[in-house]
């Protein structure tokens, strides 16, 4: 999944919401109010997520973005759901997965309602196919077990019965029917309409942020339209996260993985041609979007952070879709994006409040599930606020200072 990065989005929906943006800062008086119980940091998935929760807690909250709304991270990402698909390290990361699912259910309906945005919810399944009989012994190949409503087995004749599409080339698949998937980009415009709508303010174009920390306590931050003072901060811009952890004296380290995904489209006489439910393969994800799309993803490019789509690249996510959707190389080609993950050495992200700093707290680091872990993410910063620890929320192992700790750091 392909969570930070890429210059592509909806272009309408965004003019409006920018609109919609400059009245609330002209409604708010944001310039002559530069205070905000809890400030966050970042106007991403994530960081949307939280100031809608937030809100919706009846919290002063305050979100800034050095550019526009979803510009970043959430507009390159795949959009998937994929709480008993993704390949997990950790019992606690699978159940932050399967509650931030359950969490996104129940708030799509108000979500819409409350942004008047279309969030392209679908819930399809996801399908995993097996080529030969052996893979189901590699580990690789095997998904971790999960509860028995959760996962289907289809034998070669059920798939291609479900699937008369996916290539007739394989001993079977795995079927998930809880799986779901969205529209990346309107996700996060509709929680900051959302949380506009609860009564937060957000702010684009917010430049040079610096953080203000004083007698072990953060005070608020410093940026290109004035000082603002809180309570709480919430750092939540991603890839950027580690640098302004660093202000503060804090190593929280970020290793950027390059993704780069594209798009196609079937003419509408293409019949069962075309995909209709996510192809979640060990190679690669094929996903039918609400907007008549299929997007394909992801190539995997350690240290990379450039935005630039490579032929390559290309080629190979091409080439891999085929092999498991055939009529795919009679789709339309419509554009391809790039995008860079923000990974930790552990893989976890940094959630929760920092012990050294009083007041600071970070929801960053969510590498290739920031979409998936946003409703989750947004609830548990919120819970942190209200004075929740690590311990009592079961996420002790995304302390945001675990590596100083454990002296991996100097």
């Amino acid at each position: 999944m392909v969570n930070d990065g890429a210059r592509v989005r909806s272009r309408s929906s965004n003019r409006d919401l920018r609109k919609t943006l400059s009245r609330s800062r002209t409604n708010t008086g944001i310039h002559g109010k530069l205070h905000a119980e809890t400030i966050v940091i970042g106007g991403g998935v994530i960081g949307c997520a939280i100031a809608y929760e937030l809100a919706a807690r009846g919290q002063d909250v305050l979100l800034i973005e050095r550019g526009r709304i979803a510009e970043g991270a959430s507009c390159a990402a795949a959009g998937m759901i994929a709480a008993d698909s993704e390949h997990f390290s950790s019992p606690m990361m699978l159940n932050l997965a399967a509650m931030s699912r359950r969490l996104l259910h129940e708030q799509s309906e108000q979500l819409s309602s409350l942004s008047g945005m279309h969030i392209g919810f679908q819930q399809n399944g996801f399908i995993t196919p097996i080529r030969l009989k052996n893979d189901l012994r590699s580990d690789s190949a095997v998904p971790t077990p999960r509860p028995r409503d959760s996962e289907i087995w289809w034998d070669s004749i059920t798939a291609q019965q479900e699937a008369s599409w996916l290539t007739k080339d394989i001993y079977g698949a795995y079927y998930r029917p809880l799986e779901c998937d969205v529209l990346p980009v309107n996700l996060t415009q509709a929680y900051a309409r959302s949380a506009q709508a609860l009564g937060a303010r957000i702010v684009e174009g917010v430049h040079h942020v610096n953080l203000r920390v004083d007698a072990n306590r953060v005070q608020g931050v410093e940026t290109s339209i004035g000082t603002m003072t809180c309570q709480h901060v919430i750092v939540a811009n991603g890839i950027q996260g580690e640098a302004l952890m660093k202000q503060a004296g804090l190593q929280l380290p970020i290793l950027p993985v390059k993704g780069e995904i594209a798009a196609v489209q079937f003419p509408d006489h293409s019949g069962q041609l075309a995909p209709d439910k996510t192809i979640y393969a060990e190679d690669i994800y094929i996903v039918p979007k609400a907007n008549g799309e299929v997007w394909i993803g992801a190539t995997v490019l350690p240290g990379e952070s450039d935005l630039h789509v490579t032929a390559a690249g290309l080629q190979k996510l091409l080439e891999r879709a085929v092999s498991w959707v055939p009529g795919i190389a009679e789709a339309q080609f419509v554009r391809a994006w790039a995008g860079v993950r923000p990974s930790t050495p552990d893989g976890l992200p940094y959630l929760g409040a920092c012990e050294s700093i009083s007041g600071l707290y970070t929801a960053f680091g969510h590498h290739r599930n920031g979409i998936l872990l946003s409703a989750v993410t947004g609830s548990l910063l919120a819970d942190f606020i209200e004075g929740k620890s690590s311990e009592e929320l079961n996420v002790q192992g995304c302390r945001p200072e675990r590596f100083n700790k454990r002296g991996i750091l100097h």
